[in-house]
């Protein structure tokens, strides 16, 4: 695995970019706030990283000394906070994490849906629910009470813990088509199994790399043609819509496809691409191709009409 694709995966890992918990009242920052500040610490150059955040009333006059205790220096001259109160900090970020559980349901809320979590006390499937059958039923659980098409509700624990065979289950991928925002609160292991099910959908034999030892391919993709076998190889980024995937990304892919000896190197992303990654990718348009958040919906939606 290069040194670029644990650095992102590292970044994904970083709670505190969506929990935004000030560093100094322990609040939460609520967006928009345009006030707040940030900072990301690297521990290494590999991570983890950590996202310290300071509230507009909590905002340091100087960075000369930690934001916290007010004496001791700052763990480096950019990030207001010392070493000891950074440690307490990260501490208090686990257990805020550990403690957002849908009251509903009683699943761990992570990334994006936090937002939904801190404005319903609900995970985002739940809230969806909630919506779609308030009219009709006011006292839904997840276990019960539900309309006949939906009667085996997949909870979000068991979507983020098992294996879902999306070819199989025609509602997840209905859900997924209808409401796409939500393949980015799947985990990274996750993202890389809903593209080889559609994959594997479309006529591939797909196989997912290990994830710690796959040479930075996440999955493998084979077809039989009557001009012989092909190889795809696949790199599987589930970014944040404003982290585009760059000309790095595409260069070490390509690298893989050369040594693979691979037909094609495809990366999906639910993001989009920079200027210089799509310029590389067309100047090597039969050796790489692009499929961003646009088109992972269309592929989505053809797979959904093709059940």
């Amino acid at each position: 695995m290069g040194i670029t694709k644990r650095r992102m995966e590292a970044a994904d890992d970083d709670i505190n970019s969506e929990l935004r918990i000030c560093i100094r009242c322990n609040e939460r920052i609520e967006f928009p706030d345009e006030d707040a500040i940030s900072w990301r610490y690297e521990h290494s150059i590999v991570g983890p990283f950590t996202t310290v955040w300071v509230c507009v009333e909590c905002k340091p006059r100087s960075l000369k000394s930690c934001v916290v205790c007010k004496d001791k220096p700052t763990i480096e001259p950019s990030i207001p906070v010392c070493e000891n109160c950074l440690a307490t900090y990260e501490s208090e970020i686990q257990e805020r994490a550990m403690a957002a559980i849908c009251e509903r349901c009683g699943a761990t809320v992570q990334g994006p849906e936090l937002e939904i979590y801190f404005d319903s006390r609900l995970c985002g499937w739940c809230s969806h629910m909630e919506r779609k059958l308030l009219e009709e039923d006011r006292d839904w659980t997840p276990e019960h009470r539900l309309q006949v098409e939906e009667r085996r509700i997949i909870l979000p624990e068991e979507f983020n813990r098992t294996r879902l065979s999306l070819i199989t289950d025609p509602r997840l991928i209905s859900h997924l088509s209808s409401n796409p925002e939500l393949i980015r609160s799947l985990s990274p292991r996750k993202f890389e199994e809903l593209v080889a099910d559609l994959l594997s959908g479309f006529g591939y034999k797909v196989t997912v790399g290990k994830g710690t030892k796959d040479g930075g391919v996440d999955v493998f993709a084979e077809k039989k043609t009557d001009c012989g076998i092909e190889l795809s190889i696949v790199q599987c980024k589930r970014n944040s819509p404003e982290n585009k995937v760059g000309e790095p990304v595409v260069k070490q892919l390509y690298a893989d496809v050369i040594t693979r000896n691979a037909t094609r190197g495809l990366v999906v992303t639910t993001s989009t691409f920079t200027k210089d990654a799509l310029k590389f990718i067309e100047s090597l348009k039969y050796r790489l191709s692009p499929v961003d958040f646009g088109r992972l919906q269309t592929w989505l939606s053809g797979f959904e009409k093709s059940l």
